[in-house]
């Protein structure tokens, strides 16, 4: 079973309902529905709620909230496998799950989200070059998100307390650049990469963006897959998309 604390003070969880801004037109995902204490709030506001929650022991507390469709499962697995829409994400994450799920949302189109998250995965997001936390997770997730830290959250507000102190962040996605593009083609080498992300955003053909490509300072990394890259070659990748290098 993964990590699972429960938030049980209420004006935290109306923070967080407020901070989200949910409209009664929206669909709102939450990860971790746990008993439905935060669900129950989000379904009062929401036109409907996608609560995702692993444990099948909590099915006798989700199961008469209104405007919600529960699915007990991984929610790591729901957002590969599942073609799943919603307009926001609001949750009191599984910690063991904040990462890969960043790394699957960049995938996703939403409004925004508002997640509580171990403090320092929460700084390691927002980190700056120079910082002790700064990683490549802070690189790519600052390419695809503004990222706000909205507030610490005590140990206390949980039961059973964890062991680590949290965050409420808020997410909101930002518009696809050149970069995000790249970083989006998982798998495929970075030339193509790069190829595809010119033609699609300018307009170019195949051979148009290969003459660019030639005058980019990235021949080192043309060959790599974007999976394989760490932090100073997306931070080169980065750079070197920047408009102004393009012209």
């Amino acid at each position: 079973m993964q990590d699972k604390h429960f938030m049980t003070d209420k004006k935290l969880i109306n923070h967080i309902i407020s901070v989200s801004d949910v409209k009664v037109n929206e669909t709102v995902l939450e990860i971790g529905a746990g008993r439905g204490e935060l669900t129950r709030e989000i379904a009062k506001r929401a036109g409907k709620v996608i609560a995702v929650e692993i444990d099948k022991t909590f099915q006798k507390h989700l199961k008469d909230i209104p405007n919600t469709e529960i699915i007990f499962e991984n929610a790591l697995t729901v957002l590969k496998n599942q073609k799943i829409r919603f307009d926001k994400i609001i949750s009191n994450l599984p910690y063991s799950i904040s990462e890969p799920l960043i790394w699957l949302l960049i995938k996703k189109d939403f409004k925004s989200g508002v997640l509580t998250v171990p403090k320092k995965f929460a700084y390691r997001l927002v980190a700056k070059p120079g910082d002790e936390l700064y990683s490549k997770l802070s690189v790519v997730a600052q390419v695809f998100f503004n990222i706000k830290i909205m507030q610490e959250v005590p140990k206390s507000a949980f039961h059973p307390k964890p062991k680590t102190n949290s965050v409420i962040i808020k997410i909101i996605p930002k518009p696809k650049n050149l970069s995000a593009l790249v970083l989006l083609k998982q798998g495929m080498k970075v030339k193509n990469a790069v190829r595809e992300a010119l033609c699609a955003s300018k307009g170019l053909t195949k051979r148009e963006a290969r003459k660019i490509i030639k005058r980019l300072n990235i021949n080192k990394l043309l060959d790599k897959k974007t999976t394989e890259l760490k932090k100073k070659d997306i931070e080169t990748i980065i750079s070197c998309l920047k408009p102004e290098e393009l012209c």
